[in-house]
This record gives structure tokens, C-alpha cells and sequence, in this order.
């Protein structure tokens, strides 16, 4: 046979793992009963009789070998522990953890999933092509930038209930289904049952839902339950089904819905799946590959993951054991030390204001390319091999290896280098062109987290020093980059970690060609602006590092940090801003642009009239806000937010920590009522409409004196 994998899972009824390969022709299912995965337990000399010991009177094989246990070490004695059966695995790893009372022993490749681990075992990846008869052989590479692919047949599902209270519950009943092109409706048993004999006869190796893990996937499980029926959609029967979690992540709570994959059959859940919403069904095939993640796997998984599993598969690749339960501590430091050492990226504070003829020019992965460039990773950092190392992160004395290469830039090395390739190849257009730019796409969103992973605590290979070391070396680049644009004659207007904004008239693609052949990490020109407006801190008044707004000279608008960029920003006031910045764009210069200011005002004030008119509909003023913790742990003071979640819990609905709820602020007191419950005849609280107006046209006009309390007053 010959084809590509689509699926890979454990079926823990009889310890075997199942493969689906997608041939040409249709799909075959591979069975392997002999795959045992195997975990590893390290005890220090004077405790290895007893971890012995006690593995002998459980009843628990082992074997010794010798491995290396972190990155640059030298092998050392290890036991190896192959469970009985795939469900004992972890139960035994967390039984060896408890007799070591969770310090003595070190346990290795533990939490592994069974996909990765099997694909090591033979050398394979998801979407590759190969040919197999009781053997794989290999007909492709995962670093090939065209290489081929099965036609996928993809449906789309969509269901809809008969809500009796307006938001779908589980004891409403289904108004109607369509999976692809086959619209289903009738009763409900029979509605149930034509959807998995559809699901049969379409065949389907991608079924893609809206809402699928969230609510829709349990919904129909239940309803077929009722009449005594099994939904079963994919290709073999069962879910493979994971718990829903909030959990918090670079400032915010973030709620991930319970996983609902099916087997043998790719399900994607577009409203839960940040990598289909941000580079489609090719940018998940192309880090899937990369990654040794399956499809399902990747749609549900962070960019972070992926470039997390990328790391374990090359320390294994190395010969190196994974280490469960990581505890690697932060160096000591001394106050001073942290002083100088614990400090971000590089920033030069925004002038607030119009200005014209501004540069923008950027690092193409700028963090990423200085580990590469600089060699580093957890291992090369101050190791031993090279105490008078002459490679030294600037400013903070952190010594880098001379001698090998880290385990880091050996990852990060390839996925820049493709992603410039990607970028090249849709640039240049063709058949594959849109597919070219979401790999590219997706590799980006790898690149962007790969650095923040340095300085994460439970990353598999994190280290804050490597954090550390990044920024110093990116502060100094900055700097040096800085002091060469002055010197050739520019003015620095604005930088921030990558970019900087440059004022003057010199050779800008001259300029970057010098920084990047001495720097060593290409400098792109972004472009140049007719004028660019660099907003204030709405606080402090200083120029706010990400907040601004300009016209290129193509008459393209680039815009960061404001309501228009926003999700939680009501469709009205996002029509409003793009309104005021369509008519900015056709400015040529800043002196034009003030000369505007009064027709720019003229689109808040009709936007205003409108709402008093209460001809707006309720669909354009649904706010969105993000829920940080359950009702009761709310403080007991009037919000609208929380005068939403109390309205939905009343109504039977909770919603965890990081979900989103939509509402509408009425006229009534001031009451939010949620989105799905509203009749389409409710009075929206006008003044509470027009003054986010307001606040969003001062928001872009308050460089100029129109801060939102003269705009309250213009505006009434």
C-alpha cells in the first residue's frame, strides 16, 4: 500500500496501536499488537538498591542501559520499564514517583504521547507518503517545501437545535443537520441515524465543525443516547475524548474546550482551533509533519506545543530521555545580578504625534535568529567544556559553548530557513500559493513562541537564563542598529524589540543591507509612510509602545493596539473608526491631515445621531468581554459584564474562567442582557453607545487636544 497517515492512536482494549493510511483509492486500517512503549527510572548511587528493591517486589521487570538524561551529558545507568499494558504505564511511573517520595528518583519519557512515541519507534511522521507491507518505507522527507498530498475529502457539519431558551442545551431537540453537501431534517431518530450512514457512504477524511468540542459533539451524543443509539462519525467506533480546562496564559485566563477526536477520521473544531483560524488545513498538515503531532492533535494544540514536540523529537533523535516532571531552578543571582539580568526587550519610547515620511524597518524573526546565531540553548549556557568561552551575552556575562551546537538552534535553524522559502514561494504565486502562505503563516506563529517558551517554567527545555541571554543580545543589536541609522543620517522616532520607526531621507534599503551583513540577521525594509500617528498611554500620556496608527505610501493602512483590532470592540464603533481612518488615508501629509480634523469629527457625530435615533440593530452593538473567574467569585458591585453572567446563570447556563460572552447594554438601568437572549425589539442604552463612540474617536484624535472629555463635549 501506499499512502499517507491520517490518524494514529493506542486502542488500550487489547495494547495495540492504530494506523490509518490514506491511500489513493480510499483508507486502510493497520493494527500493530507488538508496539510496547517503555519509560525510564534514574536513582542516585546510594538510593539504587531500593528503587531495585522495590521494582522487584511489585513485580516489576527492568532492564539497565545507559542513557543520557539531559542535554550534553554523559550517558549514565538508567533501568528501563516496559508496563505490562499501555493503562499501566502511567500508573506505574507515578507509584515508582511516590516510593522515591517524589525527589529521589528521576523518571524519563513518561508523558509521551502514544502517537510520537510510535512514530519515533519507525521513523515516521503524520502526511507523509510512504508505501507499506508490514513495513514502512519511507517515499518522502518532512522538510520537502512541495511535497505531495492525498485529496482530502473534507465536510463541513453544521447542526441546528430547536433552542427552546434561545442558547442550545442538551435537552433541546435537533431541528436539522448537513454534513457536506446532504442536508438532513425529520424526526429525530431519523435524523441521527441518516447522519451516520451519510457520514458512512460520504466517507469523509475531514469532518470540520463550528462549536464541535465546545457543545455540538456531547449535544448529539446525547440526543442519540436518548432513542438508544450510539453516534458513532468516524471510522471506527468511540471517541477518543479529553477534559475542558481554564487555564491562564500570558495575562489572561484562557478557557480550552474538552477534545473530542474521532477515530480514524480527522474532526476539527474551527471555533476552538487557533491554528485552523489562523493558517487553515495546509499550515496544520505542514507543522504536523514537522511536529510528529497528528492532524487532531495540532488543530487542538498551541503553536508553543508544536515547537515543544519539535524539541523532544530531536533530543530523542540525539539519544537523549525526556525528563518528567522538569524542575530545572533558576540560577542564584543577587540583587544585582537580577538588576542587570532580568530585564525585556529593547524600547524606545513613541513621540506622540503626526509625523511624515517615517521608515519602518524590522527583524525577520529576530529572537529565533539570535539563538540560532548565538548557539543557545539550556545545555550551551555556562556549561562546563568551555569555562574562557569567548562568546559572551552582552552585558551579562553569560558564557556560550564554543563546541557544539545546542539542541535549540539545531530546531530553529530549518523552520526559519523554510519559512523565508514559503514566504518566497507565495510571494512568486502559483497553484500552490495560497497553501505556501499559510505554511509560512503557521511556521511564524512557531517562531513567535519558541522565545517566550525559554523563560516558561514547565517548558520540556526551558531555561530563564536563556531568556535572559536572548534579550541581552537583542537589546544590543537594537542599540548597535540604532547608533547605525543615526549615522547615516536618520532620526529614531520609535523602537520596540525588533522594529524600529526612522525620520529622514536616507537610503533605507542601503541601510538594512549594512545592518544585515554585520549583524548577521536580515533587516526588512516594512515600508515607508506617507504620515504615521503614534498614540498616548490613555493614563500616563507617554507615547504607548504599540498603539498607533499611518498610511504607506501604497496608501495601505497599518494599525496596532486600537478598537478597530479589537474582538471585544461593538461592530458599530469598529464601523465608525474604519470610517474616520478611510477618510485619513487619502491625507498626503500631516499638514492635510490637521486641515481634516473637522471632516474626521463629522463621522462620530452621524454615528451618534444614528444611536439617538435608535435605528441602530442590537446585532451591531453586542460587546464582547472575556470572563476571568465564576459568578460568585465576582465582587459584589454592578457591572455589566457581571450582569450578564448572573442573567445567563439564571437562565441555567454557567461558563467557566476564559470563555467569551456577548451582550447588550439596554436601556433599562443600564442592564446587559446576553446576546442570545435578546428579542430584537429591546432599547439599547443610547448614552452608553455613544460615549464608546466617542471614546474611540478620541482615541485616534487625541494627539491633536481631543481627549474624550472635549469630545464629550463636541459630540452630544
Amino acid at each position: 500500500m501506499r499512502g499517507w497517515i491520517i490518524d494514529c492512536y493506542p486502542d488500550n482494549t487489547d495494547d495495540s496501536m492504530v494506523i490509518w493510511l490514506r491511500t489513493r483509492s480510499g483508507t486502510e486500517r493497520i493494527v500493530e499488537r507488538n508496539f510496547r512503549p517503555a519509560f525510564y527510572a534514574w536513582a542516585p548511587r546510594d538510593k539504587e538498591d531500593d528503587l531495585r528493591s522495590a521494582l522487584r517486589i511489585a513485580g516489576i521487570e527492568s532492564t539497565e542501559e545507559r542513557r543520557r538524561t539531559w542535554l550534553g551529558e554523559k550517558e549514565r545507568k538508567v533501568l528501563r520499564i516496559v508496563p505490562p499494558s499501555y493503562h499501566e504505564l502511567m500508573t506505574m511511573a507515578r507509584s515508582i514517583d511516590r516510593w522515591g517520595l517524589y525527589r529521589d528518583y528521576k523518571l524519563f519519557n513518561v508523558d509521551l504521547r502514544m502517537d510520537l512515541r510510535y512514530y519515533m519507534s519507525h521513523g515516521l511522521f503524520p502526511m507523509g507518503l510512504l508505501e507499506y507491507d508490514g513495513r514502512y518505507r519511507h517515499l518522502d522527507t518532512p522538510w520537502r517545501l512541495d511535497y505531495p498530498l492525498p485529496d482530502l475529502r473534507i465536510s463541513e457539519l453544521k447542526v441546528d437545535v430547536r433552542a427552546a431558551n434561545r442558547i442550545p442545551t442538551l435537552e433541546d431537540p435537533i431541528a436539522g443537520v448537513t454534513l457536506g453537501e446532504e442536508r438532513i431534517e425529520g424526526d429525530e431518530a431519523g435524523v441521527l441515524d441518516r447522519l451516520v450512514k451519510c457520514a458512512r457512504s460520504s466517507d469523509p477524511d475531514v469532518i470540520v465543525s463550528d462549536g464541535g468540542d465546545g457543545f455540538y459533539m456531547d449535544y448529539l451524543a446525547h440526543r442519540a443516547s436518548l432513542y438508544g443509539m450510539k453516534l458513532e462519525l468516524g471510522r471506527d467506533a468511540g471517541l477518543r475524548q479529553a477534559k475542558g480546562k481554564s487555564y491562564f496564559t500570558y495575562g489572561r485566563i484562557v478557557y480550552k474546550a474538552p477534545a473530542h477526536k474521532m477515530r480514524g477520521r480527522v474532526h476539527i473544531d474551527s471555533a476552538g482551533s487557533f491554528m485552523y483560524d489562523e493558517s487553515g488545513l495546509s499550515g496544520i498538515i505542514d507543522l504536523s509533519r514537522l511536529s510528529k503531532m497528528s492532524l487532531q492533535e495540532m488543530s487542538r494544540n498551541s503553536p508553543g506545543t508544536a515547537i515543544s514536540s519539535m524539541q523532544v523529537n530531536e533530543a530523542l533523535r540525539q539519544g537523549t530521555l525526556v525528563l518528567w516532571k522538569k524542575n530545572l531552578p533558576e540560577d542564584f543571582k543577587t540583587a544585582g545580578d537580577l538588576l542587570v539580568s532580568d530585564r525585556g526587550g529593547f524600547i524606545y519610547e513613541p513621540k506622540v504625534g503626526i509625523h511624515d515620511g517615517v521608515t519602518e524597518v524590522d527583524f525577520a524573526s529576530l529572537y529565533p535568529s539570535i539563538m540560532v546565531v548565538h548557539n543557545i540553548s539550556p545545555e550551551t549556557l555556562k556549561c562546563d567544556c568551555c569555562p574562557d568561552s569567548r562568546r559572551i551575552a552582552p552585558g551579562i556575562d553569560y558564557r556560550i559553548c564554543e563546541k557544539r551546537e545546542g539542541l535549540l538552534p539545531i530546531v530553529l535553524r530549518p523552520i526559519i530557513k523554510r519559512r523565508l522559502a514559503l514566504k518566497r514561494l507565495a510571494k512568486e504565486g502559483g497553484r500552490r500559493a495560497a497553501a505556501y502562505s499559510q505554511m509560512a503563516k503557521a511556521l511564524k506563529w512557531v517562531l513567535v513562541t519558541c522565545f517566550g517558551y525559554t523563560g516558561y517554567r514547565n517548558a520540556r527545555f526551558g531555561r530563564i537564563e536563556c531568556h535572559e541571554a536572548i534579550n541581552a543580545y537583542g537589546r544590543e543589536i537594537m542599540v548597535q542598529t540604532s547608533e547605525m541609522a543615526e549615522a547615516r543620517g536618520f532620526g529614531i522616532l520609535h523602537g520596540i524589540v525588533d522594529s524600529l520607526w526612522l525620520e529622514g531621507e536616507g537610503d533605507a534599503a542601503a541601510f538594512c543591507s549594512d545592518v544585515s551583513r554585520r549583524i548577521g540577521i536580515p533587516l526588512a525594509l516594512e515600508g515607508r509612510y506617507k504620515w504615521i500617528v503614534f498614540l498616548p498611554n490613555v493614563t500616563t500620556g507617554v507615547g504607548a509602545l504599540n498603539r498607533y496608527y499611518g498610511a504607506f505610501e501604497s496608501g495601505e493602512m497599518k494599525l496596532r493596539g486600537i478598537a478597530f483590532r479589537k474582538g471585544d470592540t461593538p461592530e458599530l464603533v469598529k464601523e465608525m473608526q474604519k470610517e474616520m481612518l478611510d477618510r485619513m488615508s487619502r491625507c498626503e501629509d500631516s499638514v492635510e491631515f490637521r486641515e481634516r480634523i473637522p471632516e474626521f469629527l463629522e463621522v462620530p457625530e452621524t454615528y451618534i445621531s444614528s444611536l439617538r435615533s435608535g435605528a441602530v440593530p442590537l446585532s451591531k452593538l453586542i460587546v464582547t468581554r472575556r470572563v476571568s473567574k465564576d459568578v460568585e467569585e465576582y465582587a459584589p458591585r454592578r457591572s455589566e459584564s457581571l450582569d450578564a453572567l448572573k442573567a445567563l446563570k439564571s437562565a441555567g447556563f454557567s461558563v467557566p474562567p476564559g470563555e467569551m460572552i456577548e451582550y447588550v447594554v439596554l436601556a433599562d438601568g443600564r442592564r446587559a442582557k446576553p446576546a442570545k437572549f435578546l428579542d430584537g425589539d429591546e432599547a439599547y442604552d443610547d448614552a452608553r453607545y455613544a460615549d464608546l463612540v466617542r471614546r474611540a474617536a478620541s482615541e485616534l484624535l487625541s494627539p491633536f487636544g481631543y481627549d474624550i472629555e472635549k469630545m464629550r463635549s463636541i459630540l452630544t
